[in-house]
């Protein structure tokens, strides 16, 4: 493996002197070997068209009735369904068109299915390099039959519009092997070529190839926002292997939020799925963000720690407190080279997800098993209590010799949350998931043909992210969340807190007058037990120091999540704290999260051009930011801009003077 060509500099996010350049480390491991890179490959997704609906269930093959407005399924599975075999009947193939998304909650609320001739021939990429053009006609001949459900608020699914004319002539229709049957059911941004022929031909080296239009996409954002960054490691054949990328907003949003991140590679859960890795975190209102995508054709260790060392060199080497990675010891081993210092988990959702296929069998032998399992795992309070718990569920269903299970086991202390609350993760106990990238994938409806395209399409789902943030930002700001409590606590959280992240303060505070406070021990540091009214059996110790104004709950729920337990709730209510101590507010949850406007000018500012343009275009997106909330700040921050321009240009012109 070559070096990385870097390709763009860092932007600082401090005072501290960064590289201009990134500086990346050989890869050793694949010096004999080139990498094999999957021709149009890997790194391409080339089925453009919607999936084609295949044979319809048993339940409608003897149903001769025609599609008509006004009929009724239970769900759009069941439309189309009907339609298939409609058109079994008639002599059409079908496939999935159009869908609309309530703008409340995301939900499907519209399934459009279509003719297969519908539409007309799709335009050819000039800029895609990556495919062997096949002269073949087009199947689209602009057919117009289609089936259109709506979603009704009893939650059935109705027709509303339907038309049975076709442009073309119908006939039997010879049905797909079984082969183009698998491939039609996936996802279009799951189809990947696997030709290794056409690697040569296809790299990132003289001649083009693959990655080709990707790049120059990428040049021409870096010329249009020089804060752009993007980096790509080669093997020794010269073609591409990775591809790493982050704009503006990405290094932004870890300076705030960096604490926690989550390396995503859920996309790759599918092996035939477009190899699409990303860095995530959550803001003030848990939604997800991102800090740098990447796509990896090479899943060595090697070029992990590549990435993670490019993508931390980018942040400043500001290294996060946590870093969670799905069950991988290749990723494990890359993360401890890269963050030795930093507290790795895998994540708890990727776990459970291969339970499903490593204990198929005890899954469907024993259904509660799976619920048993995760409320070990989720609700266990303390390591003894786990080890019971653990230990009476291999007995009860006889799985103490499973090799699986016994490996989970040996590495506890690397999912399972008990042994992981001391530290931050920002992980909400009884929250909503956070949305991984394969359900985003799935949501924004991602389609494309080429790198490029993927790319181009993910930034505006992003942008969609960004705009939610915004609104979150000015509902915070400008609405009152209703109190439950007269405690002041309440009400100064009410106003620190953003509105998501109050109202789980605002539970803990409500359900900490359902215990019980006893003091042990008084003097400088006071010790309390805290019991639950309706369960004794269950303690919880409380340390807390006058003079240091500490409070420490031993299960370590502020040091896990960043928001007080109910059981120090009580003992500041019991104390008579009129107020949270500052120490246990913390800011990344707060409104005032991004409230650092303008990054401090070093007292040597004498840096190269592009430093300084980096560090003003960062500063320059927080202030269009906050000047975008509402049409009066807008204006306030137009005067203010057309100023600010008024006093460079003045000073620009006094300087060519001297």
């Amino acid at each position: 493996m070559e070096n990385v060509t870097t390709l763009t500099p860092t932007m600082a996010f401090d005072s501290s002197e960064v590289e201009t350049l990134i500086p990346i480390q050989p890869q050793e491991s694949h010096l004999n070997q080139p990498i094999t890179v999957e021709s149009t490959s890997s790194l391409l997704a080339v089925q453009s068209d919607p999936a084609l609906v295949s044979a319809p269930p048993a339940d409608y093959t003897g149903d001769h009735r025609d599609p008509e407005v006004g009929m009724e399924f239970e769900s759009p599975d069941a439309a189309r369904a009907f339609y298939s075999a409609y058109a079994d009947r008639i002599g059409f193939r079908v496939r999935n068109s159009k869908s609309f998304t309530s703008r409340v909650d995301d939900t499907v609320i519209m399934r459009r299915f279509v003719c297969s001739k519908q539409g007309r021939p799709t335009k050819k990429d000039p800029f895609d390099l990556s495919k062997k053009r096949r002269n073949r006609l087009s199947s689209r001949e602009g057919c117009k039959a289609m089936l259109q459900v709506n979603r009704r608020e009893n939650g059935s699914w109705g027709v509303s519009r339907c038309v049975l004319e076709h442009c073309h002539p119908l006939g039997v229709m010879q049905k797909p092997s079984v082969t183009t049957q698998k491939k039609l059911t996936k996802k279009p941004w799951e189809l990947l070529v696997s030709s290794t022929v056409e690697v040569h031909q296809n790299g990132l080296g003289p001649g083009g190839g693959v990655a080709q239009s990707l790049l120059e996409y990428f040049k021409r954002m870096q010329a249009e926002n020089p804060a752009f960054f993007y980096a790509i490691q080669l093997d020794q054949s010269n073609c591409v292997a990775n591809v790493f990328w982050a704009d503006a907003r990405a290094r932004m949003a870890y300076s705030y939020f960096g604490d926690a991140v989550v390396f995503d590679m859920s996309c790759k859960r599918n092996k035939r799925m477009v190899p699409f890795a990303v860095f995530t975190g959550m803001n003030h209102h848990r939604q997800v963000i991102v800090f740098g995508c990447a796509f990896m054709t090479d899943e060595s260790e090697d070029s992990f720690s590549w990435l993670f060392e490019t993508w931390l060199a980018l942040m400043s080497r500001r290294k996060p407190v946590s870093f969670t990675t799905a069950y991988d010891h290749v990723l494990e081993a890359a993360a401890l080279n890269v963050f030795p210092d930093v507290r790795h988990r895998f994540c708890k959702r990727d776990i459970f997800s291969k339970c499903k296929e490593k204990l198929s069998n005890v899954y469907s032998a024993h259904p509660l098993f799976k619920v048993e399992l995760k409320k070990c795992v989720n609700e266990s309070q303390s390591f003894e209590e786990f080890e019971s718990s653990w230990k009476m569920l291999m007995n009860r269903y006889n799985l103490v010799e499973n090799g699986w299970l016994r490996t989970l086991y040996e590495i506890r202390h690397k999912w399972v949350p008990l042994y992981l609350k001391d530290k931050f993760f920002g992980e909400l106990f009884g929250a909503p998931k956070l949305e991984t990238m394969y359900k985003f994938f799935q949501r924004n409806s991602i389609t494309t043909t080429t790198l490029r395209d993927l790319v181009t399409q993910f930034d505006k789902s992003m942008a969609g992210q960004y705009e939610k943030e915004i609104q979150a930002d000015f509902t915070s700001s400008n609405t009152r969340p209703v109190l439950k409590t007269p405690l002041p606590i309440e009400k100064q959280a009410s106003e620190i807190y953003t509105r998501t992240m109050f109202s789980f303060f605002q539970d803990e505070l409500a359900e900490s007058s359902s215990f019980m406070t006893e003091k042990l021990e008084d003097g400088v540091t006071s010790k309390f037990r805290v019991t639950k009214v309706e369960n004794v059996s269950k303690t919880y110790m409380i340390q807390y120091n006058a003079e240091e104004k500490s409070i420490i709950c031993n299960c370590c729920q502020f040091e896990y999540t960043g928001i007080l337990c109910r059981h120090v709730c009580r003992v500041l209510t019991v104390l008579g704290f009129l107020s949270l101590p500052d120490s246990y507010i913390l800011k990344r949850w707060t409104k005032n999260a991004k409230s650092s406007i303008l990054s401090i000018v070093p007292s040597n500012s004498k840096k190269p051009l592009n430093w300084r343009c980096n560090d003003l275009c960062r500063d320059a997106i927080r202030f269009a930011e906050e000047g975008a909330t509402s049409a009066v700040i807008y204006k306030v921050a137009k005067g203010a801009l057309q100023k600010a321009f008024a006093e460079v240009f003045s000073a620009k012109r006094g300087s060519s003077l001297l």
